[in-house]
């Protein structure tokens, strides 16, 4: 872990400040709609399925499934640019939520859909802890 972190940070206050505090306690934090019981991220007032207001943060199993994936060939940031080619893989978890991220320990010949995953949490800085996948 290192505050020299050069790559793009996402912002960890506002509405989704619950997401990152729980990743930094090795928790996949989800916005769960108390009416309608539909988890969402990112974070919303309004329940997307039943346009409810009430909601809390849950911690959840952390276990999905890989739907899609793409390899990146091109460094849009400077920092990215020893990673190329890198690969995102979109994620729905258990509980319906999709993620996109990065997978580790899979060499990307070996990416597949429907590969099923666990959230794995990569402390990046003192104050931001990514969500990653690996295989289960």
């Amino acid at each position: 872990m290192s505050d020299a972190y050069a790559k793009p940070l996402p912002p960890i206050d506002g509405p989704n400040a619950p997401f990152w505090a729980g990743a930094r306690e090795q928790k996949l934090m989800l916005q769960r709609c108390l009416d309608c019981e539909r988890y969402r991220f990112p974070a919303s007032r309004y329940c997307p399925s039943c346009l409810g207001e009430r909601s809390e943060w849950q911690a959840t199993s952390g276990q999905g499934v890989v739907v899609s994936y793409c390899g990146f060939h091109k460094a849009y940031w400077p920092s990215f640019a020893n990673d190329v080619p890198y690969d995102v893989v979109q994620v729905r978890l258990k509980e319906g939520v999709q993620l996109f991220s990065n997978l580790i320990d899979v060499p990307r010949e070996q990416i597949k859909i429907g590969m099923k995953v666990r959230a794995h949490f990569d402390a990046v800085t003192a104050a931001v802890t990514l969500v990653k996948f690996k295989l289960r």
